[in-house]
C-alpha cells in the first residue's frame, strides 16, 4: 500500500500536480482542524451554560433584565 502511495507521489511529481494536490491536502486539513475546534468550543460553551443556566439580574431603576456576564 506505501509504495502505490508513493508511485502516486512520484507520478504527480512527474506531472506538476504535486503542488496542487499538497494545498488541497492543507486546505481540507485546516478545514477539519477549524471545524472540530468550533464544534468544541460550541459544545463548551452549552455544557457550561446548561450546568450554571443563565445568569438573570435586574437593572436598577429599570423593568428590562439584562443577561449578567460574569466572563469579562
Amino acid at each position: 500500500m506505501g509504495l502505490v502511495i508513493v508511485i502516486i507521489l512520484l507520478l504527480a511529481a512527474m506531472a506538476g500536480l504535486l503542488g496542487t494536490i499538497l494545498k488541497v491536502a492543507l486546505g481540507v486539513a485546516l478545514g477539519m482542524f477549524v471545524g472540530v475546534a468550533v464544534i468544541a468550543w460550541f459544545a463548551t460553551w452549552r455544557i457550561r451554560r446548561a450546568i450554571r443556566g443563565p445568569q438573570w439580574r435586574r437593572m436598577k431603576g429599570s423593568s428590562v433584565e439584562v443577561l449578567d456576564r460574569r466572563y469579562r
